[in-house]
């Protein structure tokens, strides 16, 4: 199956920063209502679909549906904006961006700015911009401001999505959207799965997993997978040793990060298939970070779980950087387990 890169663009471009994804979420529900045995919304946010499988066996499927973004925190006496960060976002990769404020009456645009550098002394453009030192500016007399916006709005990101080089996408939101991308396609192409499949879309991932934890505790899972990125720093300046995983070079099978550490049976099994199936791959053996695994594999009395990742560069900008065929090759694994199974662990 050629996957419909069109629908990835779309998800990328709707606003949907942790706590407020109801526009994604409304989205997919509209485009997978269709391919669903059952479909159905939890009481925390996450989209639950169903999808029978011909054995009696549970696999839980997670992407989640949020992006890191901001939240208006203070509207000062000119009508600038002052905010907090929602998820992990370095200030560094917000001076100068345009955001879409999303307000009662739709979004509107705004800039990041800070004191520029006419008046700054070389001491302060020695030195990170705290977040605390960033404004949007709306554009807007203050008495407009006002009447729009109120603390608590929710901010995200303005790019749209682009494919440049060969095979490269670079948009907003890419985490983890293409893993909802992915997962979605799973959804519309699977006809006969062997296991029954709980494809869920996750809210809160970006500010502790919260989702997660409450979706597995809903299904008596088997098996889990979270399908998720990860940052990818094979980048200049980065040594090859402190790489993680390299975009182009396949989906990342997660070994151990921070919050997981694969079963073993699980992880050979995977690689095994990949190499049988010839789908690139590559371990994912990360020092730090989480997904939605982190919480699938601590459910109840345990779930074998496993992280599968899309190598992502510039994670949590405005200007993710990932490979086609990276996405295609996750597509390819999970669509073989959800179709043929596992063996399961042998004798450990």
């Amino acid at each position: 199956m050629k996957l419909d890169f069109s629908l990835l663009k779309t998800l990328t471009e709707l606003a949907g920063i942790s706590g407020r994804e109801a526009p994604v979420r409304q989205f997919l529900q509209k485009q997978l209502a269709p391919y669903a045995d059952e479909i159905r919304t939890d009481k925390l946010g996450n989209l639950i679909v169903y999808k029978k499988g011909t054995s009696d066996k549970n696999l839980l499927l997670c992407a989640h549906m949020d992006e890191v973004g901001l939240m208006v925190r203070y509207i000062d006496e000119r009508g600038f904006l002052y905010v907090v960060p929602v998820g992990g976002l370095d200030p560094r990769t917000l001076l100068a961006q345009r955001v879409r404020v999303q307000t009662k009456n739709g979004p509107i645009l705004g800039v990041i700015g800070t004191k520029p550098v006419h008046i700054t002394t070389e001491a302060d453009r020695a030195k990170a911009v705290p977040m605390s030192d960033l404004y949007i500016d709306t554009g807007l007399p203050a008495e407009k401001v006002r009447e729009q916006v109120a603390p608590g709005d929710s901010i995200v990101l303005d790019r749209e999505y682009e494919e440049f080089g060969e095979n490269r996408i670079c948009a907003k939101a890419l985490d983890d959207r293409a893993g909802v991308f992915v997962l979605a396609e799973l959804v519309r192409c699977v006809k006969k799965p062997f296991y029954n499949i709980y494809a869920v879309f996750t809210v809160q991932e970006e500010v502790g997993l919260r989702g997660a934890k409450v979706a597995a505790y809903g299904v008596d899972a088997d098996l889990g997978f979270a399908l998720d990125t990860t940052g990818a720093v094979d980048v200049p300046g980065v040594s090859p040793a402190n790489h993680i995983v390299s975009v182009g070079k396949g989906v990342g099978i997660s070994v151990i990060d921070g919050y997981t550490i694969t079963p073993k049976w699980l992880f050979e099994e995977l690689k095994q298939i990949c190499e049988r199936e010839k789908i690139s791959w590559q371990a994912r053996v990360a020092p730090r970070g989480g997904n939605d695994a982190g919480a699938i594999h601590q459910d109840k009395t345990g779930v074998p779980a496993c992280a599968l990742s899309i190598p992502t560069r510039n994670i949590h900008a405005c200007v993710e950087v990932e490979d086609k065929n990276d996405i295609t090759a996750m597509f390819q694994l999970v669509l073989y387990v959800i179709e043929k199974g596992l063996t399961g662990p042998q004798g450990e």
